[in-house]
């Protein structure tokens, strides 16, 4: 009995059932196909070099590698001395981006720092900083977690503050998956349930509010409503996706073969990469790519089940709900299930800040998995029962 038990902690821990593993072997599984893929719908960027889209991707995989093992070496607990400098440094580039002059916009969204033919989206990186900040807040309060005013206005005010700079940038994809990935957290956390059922009436009632003043984002949700009837205006993109899944069928057109990103997609390399996955390698394909997802976010739920003091189970669920939240968007649109808003596919489409946000979300996960295993770490959990 003693010899299974210690087998299959081994297993448990080291083996290839360690949820760490599991989460990267997911994620190296998804860059492979978004390289693999990434090459055909990049095509009508730049046909006069196909390759600029590939040998940006590899590039920014590089640095996210090298940014991921940085990640890892960090000492968590150390790190948070300078949590609130970190909130402080998101919501100051939140404000410059919008100067003209400093901030470039692409796609309709000032969100972004240009260096040469590099650009930064400041956006993207306030998705970990606010990660940060929520989980060591709560930690701080941690018994008065449910109470109104530091349980729910204060952070919720911190949350306000960088959503509505990035609302500002109209990159409401972004602002969307914060709203939601901080609501889990504050869930998560411990607050009183009800200020979080007020806060989501409340948010739905403003975003009802500006979107009716908004001609443009009403004609998109209407559109969307019916996306037959307006298959050639707001929802063209959405409809040439259909097309892109019919196409494809079971088994795809073959890698390389697909028409639609050539004629009728727009951002097929980025938002809608999805949508080639499915015209060209088919239905087999792109159920195994949301099967390699729900596969990467069980995997972090097992994770999360040892985290040793609330601050990194925070930390750590905030990076897996980045993920998660995002592909499930991404996902919904693609398909026609949600409202269309730009955001990537998580590890697969094209895009630097977003792979390389991504790749630091995993790297804090497998942090936490290293750190967890630490002697002092193991004290500390101990004493978290016993309080």
């Amino acid at each position: 009995m003693a010899k299974r038990k210690t087998r299959e902690s081994h297993t448990g821990q080291l083996g290839i059932l360690n949820p760490a593993v599991v989460i990267v072997v997911c994620v190296f599984a998804l860059a492979i196909l978004g390289v693999s893929v990434l090459f055909s719908a990049s095509l009508p960027v730049d046909t006069n070099d196909p390759y600029q889209i590939i040998e940006k991707q590899a590039l920014w995989m590089g640095i996210t590698f090298v940014a991921g093992l940085l990640a890892l070496k960090i000492d968590l607990e150390w790190f948070r001395k300078f949590i609130w400098v970190g909130y402080a440094v998101c919501v100051i580039g939140l404000v410059l981006v919008l100067i003209p002059g400093i901030g470039s916009t692409i796609n309709g969204s000032r969100s972004w720092f240009r260096f040469g033919p590099f650009g930064l989206q400041i956006a993207e990186f306030a998705k970990i900083g606010l990660v940060f900040f929520l989980a060591h807040y709560f930690s701080l309060i941690r018994k008065e977690s449910n109470t109104f005013w530091k349980g729910f206005v204060f952070p919720s005010l911190a949350i306000a503050l960088v959503v509505g700079l990035i609302m500002i940038q109209t990159d409401l994809g972004t602002a969307l998956i914060i709203s939601m990935v901080s609501f889990c957290v504050l869930f998560l956390a411990g607050t009183n349930v009800f200020y979080l059922i007020g806060s989501t009436i409340l948010g739905f009632g403003s975003a009802a509010l500006l979107i009716s003043k908004d001609a443009e984002r009403l004609s998109r949700l209407t559109a969307f409503m019916d996306m037959e009837g307006n298959k050639a205006g707001d929802a063209y993109q959405v409809w040439q996706a259909i097309l892109a899944f019919g196409a494809g069928g079971v088994d795809g057109v073959g890698a390389g073969n697909g028409r639609q990103q050539l004629r009728s997609l727009p951002e097929a390399h980025t938002d809608f990469i999805f949508a080639i996955v499915g015209e060209e390698l088919g239905l087999i394909t792109t159920l195994a790519v949301v099967l390699v997802f729900m596969t990467l976010f069980i995997a972090g739920i097992s994770h999360l089940r040892k985290a040793p003091n609330p601050y990194q189970f925070l930390l750590a669920s905030g990076c897996l709900l980045t993920i998660s939240v995002q592909a499930l968007v991404n996902l919904g649109v693609v398909t026609g299930s949600l409202p269309t808003t730009g955001l990537p596919l998580p590890f697969i489409s094209y895009g630097g800040s977003n792979f390389l946000v991504m790749g630091l979300c995993v790297a804090l996960i497998l942090n936490t998995s290293l750190a967890w295993r630490s002697p002092a770490l193991n004290d500390s959990k101990r004493k978290l029962k016993e309080i």
